[in-house]
């Protein structure tokens, strides 16, 4: 949605994402309605998300008008950001590392700030025991979609700059193998820390720099890790240092 707002209408790059998160904010809080209301849990709730990230991705692909079809949009300008010395635009390999740097500790930041508040006591419980919460006094449905749009928000915050970074968006973007990755990235590193899907992304990331891969075998690859986390390591990568730390 920035890509489109910026390419096609001309707005500034800052003052797209409002319009694009919030859109973003709308329809997790559609999807993620669907499912609780439901109760959908771990397995159906995966494959309801990724069957809309889908449709998404069919709406994007034949929306050629908008979004270029399959021929996707190429990306020329940068973002600016403004500074007391002047103005300069995040272009090349360090500004962008920077860049993505300090994204990481915002979200970190917001995260571990939402995990240590009212709301993270609240998400804690109900990741415990759902009926527990109920008696408790809780508002599962409540708690469920707010996490859910908190979550969904920063992805699409950071989905904002990585196009830019790509130079290049194109319906491929929202892939269900691309969702698998970042399933793969989460289930390795550990779902029960903040820090665990970092460890994941990191290691998932520099696989292929360490291992020449094609798309075909890294795919096979990142199937076969998801299958050796969930039967082997179901705490993941930081779940296994942790219980050997305490365990020593």
């Amino acid at each position: 949605m920035v890509t489109i707002l910026v390419t096609t209408f001309g707005w500034n790059f800052w003052l797209a994402i409002v319009p694009a998160l919030a859109i973003v904010v709308i329809l997790s809080l559609i999807v993620g309605t669907i499912c609780f209301r439901f109760k959908l849990k771990e397995f159906y709730f995966a494959v309801v998300t990724l069957a809309f990230s889908e449709v998404l991705r069919l709406i994007t692909l034949n929306w050629n008008s908008i979004t270029n079809g399959s021929l996707g949009i190429t990306i020329v300008d940068t973002p600016k950001i403004w500074t007391p010395s002047g103005t300069f635009a995040i272009a090349g390999g360090v500004a962008w590392y920077y860049l993505t740097l300090a994204l990481l500790v915002v979200v970190y930041g917001v995260c571990s700030r939402v995990l240590k508040s009212w709301i993270g006591r609240c998400l804690a419980a109900i990741r415990l025991n759902d009926q527990l919460g109920e008696t408790l006094g809780i508002d599962v449905f409540k708690y469920k979609l707010l996490g859910f749009a908190i979550g969904s928000g920063l992805a699409g915050l950071v989905g904002a700059f990585y196009g830019f970074y790509a130079g290049f968006v194109e319906p491929h973007f929202l892939s269900i193998s691309l969702g698998l990755d970042i399933i793969a990235m989460v289930l390795l590193g550990g779902v029960n820390s903040l820090i665990g899907p970092v460890v994941g992304a990191l290691v998932l990331t520099a696989l292929p720099h360490v291992i020449e891969l094609s798309a075909e075998l890294r795919i096979a690859l990142y199937g076969s890790i998801l299958i050796f986390v969930i039967l082997v390591m179901p705490k993941g990568i930081v779940g296994l240092l942790t219980s050997r730390k305490h365990a020593a």
